[in-house]
């Protein structure tokens, strides 16, 4: 799981490190030429078939320790399933399981995110595991997706082992799940001993999870760098696949969308080991942020535009695989959500009806989406649904907002996709954090001002420095060396003040930073976070607006970022980011080729703000129309037109909530209504304003 707050995303190459935190003014979002909405439905233009795979979730169920500090632990995690299981009755918990399957619930990612990285499967299976507190290990998680009906994906560990025992502990599990019980196979053998002869046949694996950033805080540390990850993921797929060659495969990419598709991670992965894989895999959290200092409309809007956004992303992904590999490979983003750190804003309204358009975007067959799933579905720090830990039995609790939409999307939604083509009012959006602006009627790229001249800004206060810290700058032109001198504290010394193009305030602005890199420590130094850093000149702690690029090695690197300047930001300033936390870091950090460049931000074209999407029964006998009202204000009067059958009925339900800003008071507010029937069956609607409505036709064809 990759959350907006992490510190120290890293990246070998040309990725952000971290998220644009740039701030807003304060913006009044408006309708954009009040066209009249319509919608016409081509019942006999079937697109693919409905893949439901899209509708996936996420569990949390291993051990944490050490994962995000040294004394994390959570028993809940491994005897109950994060809330799922019955550790008494050794069962599934029946109202979580009622509830999964009415949400639609069809695969299910085990053994959680970041908890993958130090989950040894070994450990989670037999009786010894039972023993040892895990109530809740690999087999109870395989008899929970088949109660559920949902098909297991499993996400293989990177950092458990050493990097060259992963192949042989991931052939195993192989062999454990879905090798015949024959001598031959002696761990499948000691899965029939405890107790389940037949092979569980799971098809669904992942290489790691976001591998990138490295194991956390568990010990010793490891991180590969793509290169070393390639030869992780081509070395465990091969021997993976020589126990079981029906077992489709991922190769893990950056994170999204704070990163760029094409970013060098995710260009040296896929060229290195993309011929192995079945799948790549991202997870996309969005939007990411602003943190502080934008009201809170603009938050809720940044989740209303995020989808068009996304939409675009996606088919970016798609062309750098193409580049890299010759062909394309199917996407599984098998961790979705928002990534705001407010939890008042995580689980509110907006960010459930981002969610629940998103399914609308990874089911169009042209993203070539094989899998999503939401993370997480019950607890944690995103779960659509809470179960009472003080009762004995794990019921339910509470529903977040989320719940009733993926059950709208469960109950009413057919096998076949079809055509729907939308107009709708748009609305406009000034960009904020990873959300780019939304205006106008066409999308425009972004343009280049000028190349900063660094020559003619001195470093800030830099002969300061060694006396007060222990860092000494040299800058030549374009080179920039920092002596380190056993620094124990996190630093960030400014080594130029950039003015703010003279340009309209008004135009969105940003900077982008190139540099080449490494570190030289000296002999006993200990290991900081290196990198260079873009910040708002009136500091961090009043603004909280800055991106770091880190993550410098004792090898050469290209690294790149961009930053997004808020509208009242006088001044950037480009800094060091000197992370000591306490290791005593001595030693030469060389910085070639420093760049900063300023552009005119690009923009988009103002987004929908309604979306539908739609779908037959098997027969054609029922249409389905699933349309989302994005706007936080106006209700929007549509026409339904039905092109291909005559409707001899419809019918519609609807799920909304106080506003999009709420975090409770979400549900199914109307059910079953009968729509009226004009002539040529059409159907003219007023959604509501924040509302998802699912709209049923019998139809002739």
């Amino acid at each position: 799981m990759f959350l907006a707050g992490r510190a120290g995303i890293r990246c070998s190459g040309a990725c952000l490190s971290g998220f644009f935190l740039a701030l807003a003014p304060v913006w009044l979002p408006r309708l954009v030429a009040q066209q009249p909405a319509e919608i016409v439905v081509y019942a006999n233009q079937t697109l693919a078939p409905v893949n439901r795979l899209v509708f996936g979730q996420n569990i949390d169920a291993a051990d944490n320790a050490r994962i995000f500090s040294s004394d994390t632990t959570d028993p809940n995690l491994i005897e109950r399933g994060d809330g799922f299981w019955d550790p008494q009755k050794a069962m599934p918990v029946p109202s979580v399981l009622r509830e999964s399957r009415s949400a639609g619930m069809t695969v299910l990612r085990y053994p959680g995110g970041c908890l993958a990285h130090n989950f040894d499967w070994r450990k989670a299976a037999g009786p010894e595991s039972k023993a040892a507190g895990w109530l809740f290990g690999l087999d109870e998680y395989l008899r929970l997706c088949d109660a559920i009906g949902a098909a297991p994906m499993i996400t293989v560990s990177d950092y458990a082992l050493p990097a060259d025992q992963m192949p042989e502990n991931a052939a195993s599990l192989v062999e454990y799940l879905n090798a015949p019980a024959t001598p031959e196979h002696p761990w499948a053998m000691r899965r029939k001993q405890w107790g389940h002869a037949a092979p569980y046949n799971v098809t669904w694996f992942e290489l790691g999870n976001e591998s990138m950033h490295g194991n956390h805080r568990v010990l010793p540390h490891r991180e590969f760098t793509a290169e070393e990850y390639a030869v992780y993921g081509n070395a465990t797929g091969s021997a993976m696949r020589a126990v079981d060659p029906k077992i489709k495969l991922g190769i893990v990419l950056m994170p999204g969308p704070g990163n760029d598709a094409d970013c060098d991670w995710n260009r040296a992965v896929v060229r290195l080991a993309g011929a192995g894989a079945d799948f790549v895999v991202l997870h996309l959290y969005a939007p990411q942020g602003p943190k502080t200092g934008a009201p809170e409309s603009l938050h809720l809007q940044a989740m209303m535009a995020a989808p068009q956004h996304i939409e675009e992303r996606l088919a970016a992904y798609h062309r750098m695989i193409g580049q890299q590999l010759g062909h394309d490979l199917p996407l599984a983003i098998t961790e979705f959500n928002g990534a705001l750190d407010q939890p008042d804003l995580r689980f509110t309204y907006a960010n459930a009806l981002e969610c629940a358009d998103l399914l609308r975007v990874f089911l169009k067959p042209e993203l070539h989406v094989a899998l999503a799933n939401y993370f997480n579905f019950l607890n944690g720090a995103f779960g659509m649904l809470r179960s009472d830990e003080r009762d004995a039995n794990g019921g339910v609790e509470a529903a977040e907002p989320a719940l009733p939409l993926y059950k709208l999307w469960a109950q009413h939604f057919g096998s076949q996709l079809i055509r729907a083509d939308v107009e709708s009012p748009r609305g406009e959006f000034p960009g904020a954090g990873s959300e780019e602006a939304s205006q106008g009627a066409t999308p425009e790229a972004r343009r280049q001002i000028e190349v900063v001249d660094l020559n003619r800004y001195s470093p800030i206060a830099a002969a300061l420095w060694p006396r007060l810290v222990g860092v000494r700058i040299e800058r030549q032109d374009s080179d920039v060396t920092l002596h380190l001198d056993h620094l124990s504290r996190s630093v960030y010394p400014t080594l130029a003040g950039i003015p703010r193009p003279a340009i309209d305030s008004a135009t969105p602005v940003e900077f982008s930073v190139s540099f080449d890199a490494k570190f030289a420590p000296a002999p006993g130094s200990g290991t900081g976070l290196l990198g260079i850093g873009l910040m708002d000149s009136r500091g961090w702690n009043q603004t909280h607006s800055g991106i770091g690029v880190d993550g410098i090695t004792t090898d050469w690197k290209h690294f790149d970022g961009t930053y997004r300047l808020e509208q009242q930001t006088p001044q950037v300033d480009l800094t060091a980011r000197l992370v000591a936390q306490g290791k005593d870091v001595s030693g030469t950090l060389q910085v070639r080729h420093l760049a900063v460049t300023e552009y005119v931000s690009a923009h988009d074209a103002a987004y929908p703000l309604l979306t539908a999407s739609a779908s037959a029964s098997s027969d054609g006998s029922t249409i389905y129309l699933i349309v989302l009202n994005k706007s936080a204000d106006d209700a929007i009067p549509t026409s339904i037109r039905l092109a291909g059958a005559a409707a001899t009925g419809a019918r519609y339900w609807e799920v909304n909530g106080p506003g999009l800003d709420a975090t409770r008071g979400v549900r199914e507010v109307t059910s079953g209504a009968m729509l009226p029937l004009e002539a040529a069956g059409v159907v003219r609607h007023v959604f509501p304003a924040h509302s998802m409505t699912a709209i049923e036709f019998r139809a002739l064809r």
